[in-house]
């Protein structure tokens, strides 16, 4: 053999080991990191469209749960009036498909017993629907774990639209008044909606399906698989692959406890009926409702072209190493070390405080997508500087529009504070005095937090505010501004009030309320009484109220309180509950109302023990000395 074979051989067989060697590991190198990002993507994405279905399915449960404290504390609604409050919510909130209410308040609207409507979403408009006749409501089995149970759930139901059997996901709340069951009040959306949602926002799988903790198949992709298809997970084992032991046998409910709980993961596991092999499957939670999303994608799917990738990748290798250095450094410099250069320079002039600077890169590589996204942040942070400053006057101001300080007169002693759970909130309160020495309280609380609440809120006090002040009577006053505010309220905004009038001289306090309870101590009891008055919340359609007179003495103390106040959460996740709350105010009944108020926000942050609040919450004491 010439020296040329034998150096050909001696050269072309150790390059062509060393090069197989390398390909070899660099295509399993290159597999593995497809699937983990690949999975890293999976989780992301599950986590992403699992919280747009939870902030909608919290919006559905946020207007049924407000609907159901809002009509308790009216025991005298006729039929028109419920399709009305029926018809409101339904066209105010497009996400609702329907708003049903059963309502068996004695003796029934109009005095015809139990009452069943529903007002739903057509092509028409909106319908409403008298079921009374159709259903015996007391045998219905939701309705009769509503009334038995006492507590909110979320189910699934099937209804016929013109022939046509629709699947739709329903959230039911019970109706309550001093501890009885009135009622009941549900809303619902299409299943094809929660579809159509994960559609339009690319969740990354190759099938996906929703599932709540009983096994039972919410919605699902087509092809969604056999286990899915009948509606039911039932008793379905996979094999989840160990790295450094033997496979372990997994029940899929195991995995849909583990994500309930509200731990988004992915999962390399096998079955019997997997055509493909291994399945990355991403679990992730639905918490409102306690479902989980479940997508899956075959790890053949998600490594399809590492080889072509590995192959492409051994050739720009050998292409490299028979190709000049100086073209390979001039190369370098030429395509990275410049472009990174200039982007370091114009980092570091904004650093110095001069945003004015420009990347300017061409082309649409990653340091010229870089570039580019650096050239738009600059102008962003300066607008999110302003927007915070934004936020911060309009947190200023909306502290203004509150009373400055605690009024103490003779004979009555008033005081309040807010609390927002955002930089602006949805929560107010206000008293102040009349042209006729009477003495006018009031509290609201708004859907929401956030700037929207805020303008609404501040929008909603100078209307009930400049009503009191023109109506001598108080009902009056709030049904005017009610109707002001109807005419201005945007879609999907209203707002519980309470509010009252104290006339000192002559020992009385009118109250009325729209939608917003009230509570009040006698000297001589040891507990809060509701006050029993209201009407439907400010800003859903044009309605009536009325007002209460109760006479009040020395030593009685009214306590007004929004829901955020006694509906906090501690780090084990127990809520405080109105009864907790009321008990603390009335240990510190003999105390002042602005130390009252001070006790009460130290309990109630002492019970959350750090954990942040979910709402608004605003406290308001008058006590009459």
């Amino acid at each position: 053999m010439k020296l040329r074979g034998k150096v050909s051989i001696a050269i072309i067989v150790p390059l062509a080991l060393l090069l197989a060697i390398a390909i070899r590991a660099d295509l399993l190198d290159t597999r593995s990191r497809l699937i983990k990002d690949g999975a890293d993507r999976m989780r992301r994405s599950a986590r992403n469209v699992a919280t747009v279905i939870d902030g909608q399915c919290r919006r559905m449960a946020q207007v049924a749960d407000t609907a159901s404290i809002s009509v308790a504390d009216v025991k005298d609604w006729t039929r028109d009036e419920l399709f009305g409050l029926a018809h409101g919510i339904v066209a105010q909130d497009p996400i609702l498909f329907g708003f049903g209410i059963a309502w068996e308040a004695s003796p029934g609207p109009e005095r015809k017993g139990v009452f069943f409507g529903y007002a739903e979403r057509s092509l028409g408009g909106i319908e409403e629907v008298d079921l009374t006749a159709r259903y015996d409501i007391a045998s219905l089995p939701r309705y009769v774990q509503l009334k038995e149970s006492a507590e909110r759930f979320w189910d699934q139901i099937e209804i016929d639209r013109s022939g046509v059997p629709t699947r739709m996901i329903a959230y039911l709340a019970p109706v309550m008044s001093g501890g009885r069951f009135i009622g009941g009040v549900f809303v619902d959306v299409e299943v094809d909606a929660f579809e159509r949602m994960i559609e339009q926002r690319e969740l990354d799988c190759e099938d996906w399906a929703i599932v709540d903790l009983d096994g039972r198949v919410v919605a699902s992709s087509p092809g969604a698989g056999p286990e899915f298809e009948e509606g039911s997970v039932g008793d379905f084992v996979v094999r989840a692959r160990q790295v450094d032991g033997p496979d372990r046998a997994v029940r899929f409910e195991d995995l849909i406890a583990r994500a309930a709980v509200g731990e988004s993961f992915v999962e390399e596991i096998a079955t019997s009926a997997d055509a493909d092999g291994v399945r990355m499957v991403a679990f992730s939670p639905i918490e409102e409702p306690g479902w989980v999303l479940v997508s899956g994608r075959s790890q053949l799917a998600m490594t399809a072209y590492a080889d072509r990738l590995v192959l492409a990748r051994a050739g720009v290798v050998i292409g490299i190493a028979l190709t000049a250095i100086g073209i390979v450094l001039f190369g370098t410099w030429w395509v990275v070390l410049r472009p990174v250069r200039r982007i370091a320079g114009v980092v570091s002039r904004a650093a110095e405080g001069d945003r004015s600077a420009r990347v300017g890169l061409g082309g649409k590589d990653e340091l010229a997508m870089l570039g580019g996204a650096l050239d738009e942040a600059f102008p962003r942070l300066d607008e999110l500087a302003r927007t915070q400053a934004s936020l911060d006057s309009a947190r200023v101001v909306q502290e203004s529009l509150l009373p400055a300080e605690p009024l103490n007169d003779a004979g009555v002693s008033i005081a309040g504070r807010v609390i927002p759970s955002d930089q602006t909130g949805g929560d107010y309160f206000d008293y102040g005095r009349l042209a006729d020495d009477r003495i006018a309280v009031g509290l609201g609380d708004a859907t929401g937090h956030g700037m929207p609440s805020a303008l609404f809120v501040a929008t909603a006090r100078a209307y009930v505010r400049a009503s009191i002040m023109t109506e001598s009577d108080l009902a009056a006053a709030i049904e005017l501004a009610n109707d002001r505010l109807c005419l201005e309220s945007s879609a999907g905004l209203f707002m519980v009030l309470f509010a009252a009038i104290l006339d000192r001289a002559g020992g009385s306090l009118e109250v009325a309320s729209a939608g917003h309870p009230g509570f009040l101590l006698r000297s001589d009891q040891d507990r809060f009484e509701e006050i029993k008055a209201g009407g439907i919340p400010l800003g859903i359609q044009p309605s009536s109220y009325r007002s209460t007179t109760l006479s009040v003495g020395t030593g009685d103390v009214l306590l007004v309180a929004s829901d955020g106040a006694w509906e906090c959460r501690n780090p084990a996740g127990e809520m405080l509950g109105l009864e907790r709350l009321l008990e603390a105010a009335v240990a510190g009944r003999a105390r002042s109302a602005e130390t009252q108020v001070a006790e009460l926000f130290d309990f109630v942050h002492r019970f959350a023990d750090g954990q942040p609040l979910d709402d608004d919450c605003t406290i308001l004491v008058v006590r009459i000395d």
